[in-house]
């Protein structure tokens, strides 16, 4: 057989068997996305300690920046992570208008109480709701990012942007990529 030939072969069926995987990872991802209790039990094995029924409230310099309530939680020490089912979060802000959160599951850096959650994630306030798939939370800089798509509402506007940063303290958010929305005329700055 001809090196050439030999070659072309090797490098199909390696480009075929990459493939293959890279499929077989998008299935995986899908399933644990869209059934969150099967990725609970998958890390349960690794687990150091399983709640149910948790209750967790954050606080800097005496002041409650977030509360958290979930169906379950899975603390794994060596990786400094706990593995959150539901997740339920308020956060603390300044003017008083708090933001509730729920999502299918969460991630918590136990180290620096940094927050990831996904899967249907939705948020309001009195003001306004907007939905995403992923969200994270940056305690240094008390900030909400979503780096997924996300729709934004209120009774006078709607919204959608590739990306958001939201920060809690100045109530300020920025949204990048394919911008687009409706403004009612009756809208009060």
């Amino acid at each position: 057989m001809n090196k050439s030939k030999l070659i072309r072969r090797l490098l199909l069926a390696t480009s075929a068997l990459a493939l293959i995987a890279t499929i077989g990872v998008f299935i995986g991802y899908r399933h644990l996305t869209r059934h969150p209790e099967a990725l609970v039990e998958l890390i349960a094995k690794d687990a150091d300690m399983q709640l149910s029924k948790i209750h967790q409230t954050a606080s800097k310099n005496g002041v409650r920046e977030w509360r958290l309530d979930a169906e379950s939680a899975t603390l794994m020490e060596k990786q400094q992570i706990m593995v959150l089912a539901r997740p339920e979060v308020e956060f603390f802000m300044e003017d008083g208008d708090n933001l509730h959160l729920t999502a299918d599951q969460g991630t918590i850096h136990t180290g620096s109480s940094r927050m990831e959650v996904s899967g249907r994630v939705s948020a309001s306030t009195s003001r306004y709701r907007f939905r995403t798939e992923t969200l994270d939370y940056d305690p240094k800089a008390r900030e909400l990012r979503a780096k997924t798509p996300v729709a934004l509402s209120g009774e006078a506007f709607t919204l959608q942007a590739n990306s958001m940063a939201m920060n809690l303290e100045t109530n300020i958010t920025r949204f990048e990529g394919n911008v687009e929305g409706t403004i009612r005329e009756d809208l009060q700055l």
